[in-house]
């Protein structure tokens, strides 16, 4: 199959890379884009313990000509925005369209540009971490990637992925989904602005308990905005009481994998998350809530 990966990061390229294996795979960037790129990566799925290094050479477009069976959208949240126009002119250039994106409003930012068949949505929760100046550093882990839309699509991509050996789980609910899981990402930006890092933050159970009292408030964010939080993990996990969650939360922050994800992640993507902390916050006041615990990490975020 012929493909083409639309943003050239840490997402992109890694799925990339993956899928290459059985199909045609081109890359949408910029100009200056690099062609070979370092990757160091640990597959989970293999059970390894240590990182293996290689080259892959990306083939890097800039004008889009050729006819895909899939174009993937790895582009971060905030340029979103900005290059859905462009997607909406390529709609002659594909079957559909991936989503790969961790997004609070991703259904109704889509809905101006695209009609619900023409794409589906595969979260990548088979890949964490980020990248530097030396390449991409990443965890493959032996996690689904959650796909989700109501494209005729989606067993086409479904075969696809499997076939690169990735697994897949489908949800119906995604959007619901996706909104629960941005809140993990969005209040960690303002625990490591309040505490400086994220290795301060795990050695401090009172900051992990401020984070739990966080995070119900954006449950209830959620909730006003007509998710069923009671059936998506981990929403319902904070219904334990905020002592034992904490502790829960500080030793799977503890393991090893999950803290080169997040550290390697923040090289390039912090200020994504930043993004997301102030989505979920604006959004719980202009609903009435008063946000007390969720707003009080928005003084050291403005320093950040």
């Amino acid at each position: 199959m012929k493909l083409l990966i639309y943003g050239a990061g840490t997402i992109g390229t890694a799925y990339g890379w993956l899928v290459s294996c059985n199909n045609e795979v081109d890359f949408y960037g910029k100009s200056d884009t690099e062609k070979e790129i370092t990757i160091s990566y640990k597959d989970l799925r293999k059970r390894s313990t240590v990182y293996q290094t290689m080259k892959f050479e990306r083939r890097i477009i800039t004008h889009i000509e050729d006819h895909y069976d899939a174009i993937i959208v790895a582009v971060n949240r905030f340029q979103l925005c900005s290059v859905l126009p462009h997607l909406k002119e390529l709609k002659n250039k594909t079957k559909y369209f991936v989503f790969m994106q961790n997004n609070w409003n991703l259904k109704n930012e889509i809905a101006p540009y695209l009609s619900q068949d023409d794409y589906l949505i595969a979260f990548p929760s088979s890949i964490g971490g980020g990248r530097d100046e030396k390449g991409l550093h990443i965890i493959i882990f032996d996690e689904a990637t959650r796909l989700g839309g109501s494209s005729i699509y989606l067993p086409h991509f479904s075969s696809l992925l499997q076939n690169s050996s990735i697994n897949i789980t489908v949800d119906k609910n995604i959007f619901e989904w996706l909104r629960v899981h941005y809140l993990q990402q969005a209040i960690t930006a303002g625990v490591i602005a309040e505490y400086g890092s994220f290795e301060n933050v795990i050695t401090n159970l009172n900051a992990i308990k401020k984070m739990v009292l966080a995070f119900r408030e954006g449950i209830q964010v959620c909730r006003l905005l007509g998710v069923r939080t009671y059936r998506i993990f981990p929403a319902y996990l904070f219904n334990l009481p905020v002592f034992l969650i904490a502790r829960i939360l500080q030793k799977m922050f503890s393991e090893q994998n999950t803290l080169d994800m997040i550290i390697n992640h923040m090289k390039k993507g912090y200020s994504e998350w930043v993004v997301g902390y102030r989505e979920v916050l604006n959004a719980g006041r202009s609903l009435g809530l008063p946000m007390s615990v969720w707003g009080s990490y928005e003084k050291y975020i403005d320093l950040t």
